[in-house]
């Protein structure tokens, strides 16, 4: 196994925590939180993976990874401070839903709040580290077989969850401490196996050196790249109409079990896990924006489908491809973007999708309540699928070529300012 490959072996443990975060948030908050609160607003806020506080830290996280040339590198700093804490967080959500009924439900929203608040402070960084780690032309390839190890991270998750749910019909504490210590496991092996490249010391005295002033005219150069931010915004939008719910409404609508339900979502994320790996690989062939788009229907598809939904076995072909447009939008969005921007601005671009993702958690949330309440839970995929329609449209008007000569002059600008760096001032 030569460099390159370890890095990104190492680099790899961390999507298997992802998709712990993921699991816990999509498919375990949603039935725990039922038990104190049937509130869809508050179900759905605090069953999100982005969180509003998002909109203002993550940029400036991602900003401040850029800049940052420490002995550790620019990303590793941050998962040292974020992991442990989000950690420590986790644990605390069970022991918060233990206290008085009156006091419970406040301290589990502050324990997941800043559960999510400090794993996005070190998620943003760690998926910016990806793209320092690996070559252009096998990002999305890799990102594919990161999607496929999330997924997993995801089933694990729920499977335990299921399993321990199965005979008291309730989420146990013992969920919240096994997924505590295998993220902190995982997170570990990247900590400890991935070293940053040489160079991100230079690019990041190189952002250091940029005025402010003309920082910010150079992030508002990327055009295209605000373009898939704004897809973003309506992709989560859409997202987070059924992810919070999605174990919860096959309860609500056919009477099934939390454990049904449960099932229902590990067919979804069984199939993103199957699929992510050609996605990478078409992707790679024949651009990722065609297959965003493909995605993008495969989800509209779904929604339709869902919003005529008579029987519990129903659910499962709704799944199947909702986890094929699941696999295909949140595998290859991301390599997507890194080919819309140079890879210095990385940390804070992945930082504004964050954000963007952020803004729509509260507006789909806001929507998605009053239309649960107004019109009940098969209104969820109506949300979805008006959302996707919107998020195709503005994917089909992003000009790569456009993209490509931003990203060069930009490109350029900075090989002149590293070399200057270089050469030592005449006196």
């Amino acid at each position: 196994m030569n460099e390159s490959s370890r890095q990104r072996f190492f680099y790899s443990f961390g999507q298997l925590a992802n998709g712990a975060y993921n699991g816990l948030n999509n498919a375990v908050l949603g039935p725990y939180l039922s038990a104190f609160t049937g509130n869809p607003f508050v179900i759905g806020y605090l069953g999100n993976t982005r969180t509003m506080e998002g909109v203002i830290i993550q940029p400036l996280v991602g900003r401040w990874s850029d800049r940052t040339s420490s002995p550790m590198g620019r990303r590793r700093p941050f998962i040292l401070f974020g992991i442990p804490f989000s950690v420590l967080f986790l644990m605390l959500i069970p022991i918060a839903g233990h206290q008085g009924h009156g006091r419970a439900l406040p301290l589990v929203a502050a324990a997941i709040i800043l559960f999510s608040i400090t794993w996005n402070i070190a998620g943003d960084p760690y998926q910016a580290l990806m793209v320092d780690i690996t070559p252009s032309r096998r990002r999305p390839i890799f990102n594919a077989i990161l999607s496929v190890l999330a997924l997993l991270g995801q089933v694990a998750i729920v499977a335990y969850a299921g399993v321990a749910a199965f005979k008291k019909n309730n989420i146990p504490d013992a969920v919240f401490y096994a997924g505590a210590l295998f993220m902190l496991l995982t997170f570990a092996a990247v900590f400890f196996g991935v070293s940053e490249p040489r160079h991100a010391g230079t690019v990041a005295k190189v952002e250091e050196k940029i005025p402010v002033r003309v920082y910010v005219a150079e992030i508002r150069h990327f055009r295209e790249a605000f373009k898939l931010l704004v897809s973003v915004f309506f992709l989560w939008t859409g997202l987070n109409a059924i992810l919070p719910f999605l174990t919860i409404i096959p309860t609500k609508i056919l009477g099934a079990t939390k454990s049904q339900s449960l099932v229902v979502y590990m067919v979804m994320i069984l199939t993103a896990a199957i699929c992510a790996y050609p996605f990478g690989r078409l992707a790679a062939r024949g651009g990722a924006r065609r297959y965003i788009v493909i995605g993008t229907v495969t989800l509209i598809a779904a929604a339709l489908l869902g919003m005529v939904v008579r029987s519990y076995v129903w659910f499962f072909p709704v799944a199947m491809l909702a986890g094929a447009g699941f696999s295909a939008t949140t595998a290859l969005t991301y390599p997507y973007l890194s080919q819309l921007v140079p890879g210095s601005k990385m940390g804070v671009f992945t930082g504004l999708q964050t954000s963007f993702s952020a803004v729509a958690a509260p507006v789909s949330i806001g929507v998605t309540g009053l239309l649960i309440n107004h019109f009940g839970y098969r209104s969820t995929f109506a949300m979805l699928a008006v959302m996707m329609v919107v998020d195709v449209a503005v994917l089909l008007s992003i000009d790569d070529s456009a993209a490509r000569v931003q990203v060069e002059e930009v490109e350029l600008e900075e090989r002149v300012m590293a070399a200057a760096l270089r050469t030592p001032a005449v006196v």
